[in-house]
């Protein structure tokens, strides 16, 4: 049994006792979902509702926000939007980080439906925190730039805000990126 541990330490200490770039990459990935999974089961029990895969909507221009006043638990960067048959959707703000690229870290929402015709939305938020490995050669830029996404909105299936609740948690992220001396432009 301490064969696979002696080999593990062998080859970690031939290496500087450092990992590499997609060994630490696929390290972080594995606890960031564990973080994220353990969250989002406690908040389900915390919400006490059934979960369910809202539409998404198209945002028109001609669509308004309502006021955020007396909704608790709006965020900045959110919008509640009165679609033309009055069902309310929510337009999230999930990006917490970006690059040139896009998106590098998400928040994600998750919908319940409970017994009395409340929904909850639960947001599930990361704290990121930056691990940097030290590579001979890397990229920078991501090529040719994706087009802009459409504007959309998770339809809540209510069409008061007052039935609308948000319970939320946020999970230690570990973000692991390349760095090296001269990184070369992707084509």
């Amino acid at each position: 049994m301490r064969l696979p541990l002696l080999v593990a330490l062998v080859v970690l200490s031939g290496c500087g006792g450092r990992l590499s770039y997609s060994a630490a990459q696929k390290r972080a990935t594995d606890k960031n979902l564990a973080a994220h999974d353990q969250l989002r089961d406690e908040l389900y029990l915390e919400a006490n509702g059934a979960p369910f895969e809202p539409i998404l909507a198209v945002v028109e221009l001609n669509h308004e926000a309502l006021p955020a006043g007396g909704l608790v638990g709006l965020r900045p960067g959110e919008g509640l939007y009165a679609m033309p048959d009055g069902e309310l959707a929510l337009m999230t703000k999930a990006c917490i980080r970006g690059n040139a690229c896009g998106c590098e870290v998400s928040r994600d929402y998750k919908y319940l439906k409970r017994p009395d015709g409340t929904v909850v939305v639960v947001r599930l938020t990361p704290v990121v925190s930056v691990r940097e490995i030290r590579v001979a050669s890397c990229g920078t830029g991501c090529g040719q730039p994706a087009p802009p996404p459409l504007r959309s909105a998770a339809r809540l299936g209510v069409q008061d805000a007052k039935a609308i609740r948000f319970v939320e948690g946020s999970y230690p992220y570990e973000l692991v990126v390349e760095t090296c001396a001269k990184p070369v432009p992707r084509p």
